[in-house]
C-alpha cells in the first residue's frame, strides 16, 4: 500500500526476490525436460519409410529422447508456448523489482542510487537523473506477454497437422528468448552497481508506527491478552498520538477492563517493544528477518546457487 509497515532488513527484502527468481529458474529447467525431445523422423506428419535410428539421432543432437507421435511432433508448438509463458512470469517479476528500484531511487525516498550507466537525464531538465533502464525493463513484461498471447492465439484453432500459420509463431519465440537473456544481464549489472543507502533506510524503518505490531504482540505473549483486544488497545493509542503507558492504560480500561500497568507493563517495556531492533530480532522463525535467520537463509541460497 506504499505505507510504513513492519521493518525488515535489506537482505530480507532482496532475498524475497531471490526466492521468486529461483522458482522462475526451476520452471525453465522443468520446461526443458518436457520440451527437449527430438521430432526428427516425423517427416511431414506420417513418419517415414527410411530406416532412421530415432534414438541414435536424438542422442547425437543432445535431446533427452524422441517424440512419441509423428503427428504431434509436427503439429505441436507447446514447447514455444511454455517457454514464453515461463519467460513472461520471469519478466513480470523483473518488472516488480524494477518498480521498487524506481521508487527507491526517487528523490522522495532515496534508498538507492543507480549507476549513471543505467540512467539518463531529462531532455530539458538538466538536474534530473532518471532510472531509464529500470523503466524499460519494467515495460518488457508487457512486450513478452504480447508474444505469449500471440503464440497461443496462433495455435488455438489449428487442426492437425502442420499449418502455415505456425511460421508466424517462431519470431515471437526467438524475440522472447533474446530479450530475456539481454534484460537479465542488464538487471544483474544494475543491481551489482547500485549503492543502497542503509542509513536512510534505517531512518525510515521505525516511522509511521511500523513497530506497533510488536507492541501488540508483547501484550499477547506476556500478558495473555487476545490479539484482537491488543490490536484495539494499541490502535487507540496510535489514534490519540501517544504510545506511552498512561495512554495505553486508558485504552486497556476501555477494551480490556483493566489497566496494563497493573499487569506489569512498564514504559521501559513499551520502549523496548517499539524498537526496530527488537521487532526484527523476535521474528526469528526460519525465513524471518531476524539477523541470524537471514544469515542462515543467505548461506542456504548460496549453496543452492552453487549446485
Amino acid at each position: 500500500h506504499l505505507q510504513h509497515a513492519q521493518p525488515v532488513t535489506l537482505a530480507q527484502h532482496v532475498l524475497a526476490y531471490e526466492q521468486i527468481f529461483a522458482r522462475d529458474f526451476d520452471r525453465l529447467i522443468e520446461a526443458l525436460f518436457r520440451v527437449n525431445y527430438s521430432p526428427l523422423g516425423s517427416a511431414a506428419l506420417a513418419s517415414t519409410g527410411y530406416p532412421l535410428d530415432r534414438e541414435f539421432t536424438a542422442a547425437l543432437l543432445g535431446f533427452n529422447g524422441y517424440m512419441g507421435n509423428s503427428m504431434d511432433a509436427v503439429a505441436s508448438r507447446d514447447f514455444a508456448e511454455e517457454v514464453l509463458a515461463c519467460d513472461t512470469m520471469l519478466m513480470t517479476h523483473v518488472s516488480r523489482f524494477c518498480e521498487e528500484l524506481i521508487i527507491w531511487s526517487s528523490s522522495f525516498v532515496r534508498f538507492v542510487t543507480l549507476d549513471d550507466r543505467y540512467c539518463s537525464t531529462s531532455s530539458i531538465m538538466p538536474q534530473k537523473k532518471n532510472p531509464d533502464v529500470a523503466e524499460i525493463l519494467r515495460s518488457r513484461s508487457g512486450t513478452l506477454l504480447g508474444s505469449f498471447i500471440s503464440a497461443v492465439t496462433i495455435m488455438k484453432g489449428l487442426p492437425m497437422a502442420y499449418n502455415r500459420d505456425m511460421q508466424d509463431l517462431n519470431p515471437h519465440l526467438w524475440r522472447g528468448i533474446t530479450d530475456v537473456r539481454r534484460d537479465l544481464d542488464l538487471l544483474a549489472g544494475m543491481i551489482a552497481t547500485a549503492e543502497f543507502n542503509l542509513s536512510r533506510m534505517e531512518e525510515e524503518a521505525g516511522k509511521g508506527g511500523s513497530t506497533t505490531t510488536e507492541l501488540a504482540d508483547t501484550l499477547v505473549r506476556e500478558y495473555n491478552i487476545p490479539f484482537r483486544t491488543a490490536h484495539h488497545i494499541v490502535g487507540r493509542a496510535v489514534k490519540e498520538g501517544a504510545l506511552d503507558l498512561a495512554t495505553l492504560d486508558r485504552a486497556a480500561e476501555e477494551f480490556h477492563g483493566e489497566r496494563l500497568s497493573s499487569l506489569g507493563l512498564t514504559q521501559e517495556k513499551i520502549t523496548s517493544a517499539l524498537s526496530v531492533t527488537r521487532s526484527l530480532s523476535v521474528r526469528n522463525l526460519p525465513g524471518g528477518p531476524a539477523p541470524e535467520m537471514v544469515s542462515s537463509s543467505l548461506q542456504d541460497r548460496r549453496e543452492v546457487l552453487a549446485q
